[in-house]
């Protein structure tokens, strides 16, 4: 069952006028992070896998403050693993 932890929001940027949210949860010891835009149907699910929550929660708002469009956020955490 997923459990979620805490949820932050990005307001409209000037070059877009939409919100996005974005969800930490875990289910058995994998953190994920979920994010949609508001009003719309646009939604991702990226999984963290077993790293820790205080990640998870720094990523989630990294994201929440620069903006980062969902489709996005796969690529960007792909990119930070090597």
């Amino acid at each position: 069952m997923m459990n979620y932890k805490l949820i932050f929001k990005s307001g409209p940027h000037l070059c877009r006028n939409i919100g996005i949210s974005y969800s930490v949860c875990e289910d058995k010891g994998c953190y994920f992070i979920e994010s949609f835009i508001e009003g719309g149907a646009f939604y991702e699910k990226i999984c963290l896998g077993n790293c820790k929550e205080e990640k998870a929660v720094f990523l989630a708002k990294l994201f929440a403050e620069k903006g980062v469009h969902p489709l996005h956020i796969d690529d960007i955490i792909s990119d930070m693993r090597f």
